[in-house]
């Protein structure tokens, strides 16, 4: 999820402009969509601080969408003043706008240099996931991207064309975007029939059946990279447009390190339970990133498809900052990041914060205090900062850090320098 363009500092500053944020605003917890739990997490309190007025300045971190409501969101209102539910992935496009998922609200949503934020893919009704399978050979005729119906879409890319990639998550589907943003925008189906099962390897990519795809990712050759959650595998599109499985044996479990990827075991949550889990992203050489957000750790796979853990010990914990990475403890990591530098960011979801492991290979905690979780924060250090459960992470080349700040319903950025 590397950005194309950054946004500017002019268009931070307009962001800023009114952020000013209440600590206590309505926060969700998993079970109750609306249960206030300001300053609390894992049992741990936190002392909230008073408003403050939010400007971004190296070091800090700071509000630029969300006012801490769930519900539905206005078009062209400042992304302060806008109201998100369940915000889960960012991109940056090649415009430099920033896009994030709407999720709870099956939205995509576009920020403008101004700050003001807008729908740009989706009706905000829910499609019905349970729809039959589209039949084999069956004519994917494009729609207006405004009149589509989404079902709790998870992640999005863009390709090197500009096309917006869409992981429909209950649609079972990936779906492309073209000219978002525009009043010619059509969105199109690349892969999956709608089903929910496993299918398809070596054949076209429409005649696929996923189960829960979570993740989006472009190769640095242009080839599609999808995280099939359910499926307990990482499957690639290429310039054909044929899938086959590159990652993992579609059993779930820990293991296969220092091997092929294709013979590793994955562990992602399944069930009519699960939360997103298992994003993936690329460096500039070609190695591929995975949250394995079930084995709380994150693996690499190299250009020669060997995988190996890069992050995490397997077990659940919040340690290890200022050593290797390995010995660190995660837990449920659910997004990862490569910056310009090649630093790998991880949403280390359920201990509330965003870790970084940097080129040497040991980690530090970049944004939010580990294993506590509630809001606070904005124009203060970034490792003062609480979050409630972040799930998605995204940098562009200007330093910055956007962190999708899911169940605060904000996306706040860190001024990394």
């Amino acid at each position: 999820m590397r950005a194309p363009s950054p946004l500017s500092l002019l268009a931070l500053a307009a962001i800023a402009a009114s952020c000013t944020t209440d600590p206590c605003a309505s926060v969700l917890t998993e079970d109750e969509a609306l249960a206030s739990t300001c300053g609390i997490a894992n049992d741990t309190p936190a002392t909230p601080v008073g408003p403050v007025q939010c400007t971004p300045a190296a070091g800090t971190i700071c509000t630029i969408i969300g006012n801490g409501e769930a519900g539905v969101g206005v078009n062209d209102v400042a992304g302060t003043a806008s109201r998100t539910y369940l915000p889960l992935d960012m991109a940056l496009g090649p415009n430099g706008r920033l896009y994030f998922l709407d999720w709870n609200n099956h939205v995509i949503r576009e920020q403008a240099p101004d700050g003001t934020v807008r729908t740009v893919v989706g009706t905000g009704e829910l499609s019905d996931g349970e729809d039959p399978p589209i039949p084999l050979g069956a004519p994917r005729v494009p729609s207006p991207a405004l009149r589509h119906r989404l079902n709790h879409p998870t992640a999005i890319a863009f390709d090197a064309q500009g096309n917006m990639l869409i992981a429909a998550w209950h649609n079972s589907m990936v779906k492309r975007v073209r000219n978002v943003g525009t009043a010619g925008s059509m969105i199109e189906d690349l892969c999956g029939t709608g089903g929910r099962s496993f299918g398809g390897d070596g054949g076209p990519a429409l005649n696929a059946v996923l189960d829960l795809p979570v993740g989006v990712a472009i190769s640095p050759s242009g080839e599609v990279y999808i995280a099939d959650q359910a499926n307990q595998r990482i499957r690639r599109v290429n310039g054909m447009d044929v899938i086959n499985t590159v990652v993992g044996s579609g059993m779930a479990g820990y293991s296969g390190d220092n091997g092929p990827a294709l013979m590793a075991q994955l562990r992602n949550p399944v069930g009519q339970a699960a939360s997103p889990a298992g994003r993936i992203d690329f460096d500039s050489r070609g190695n591929l990133y995975i949250a394995d957000t079930g084995n709380n750790a994150i693996r690499r796979v190299d250009a020669a498809g060997v995988i190996t853990t890069v992050a995490g010990t397997g077990t659940v914990g919040a340690t290890g900052d200022g050593g290797p990475a390995t010995m660190a403890t995660l837990n449920q990591p659910t997004d990862v990041d490569v910056g310009p530098d090649g630093t790998l960011y991880i949403a280390d979801t359920q201990n509330s914060c965003v870790r970084a492991v940097g080129p040497d290979g040991n980690i530090r905690t970049v944004a939010g205090r580990c294993g506590m979780r509630g809001f606070q924060g904005d124009g203060a250090s970034p490792t003062l900062a609480l979050l409630d459960r972040p799930y998605g992470v995204e940098t562009d080349t200007a330093g910055r850090l956007f962190v999708a700040d899911t169940y605060n319903q904000r996306i706040r950025v860190v001024m990394m320098r």
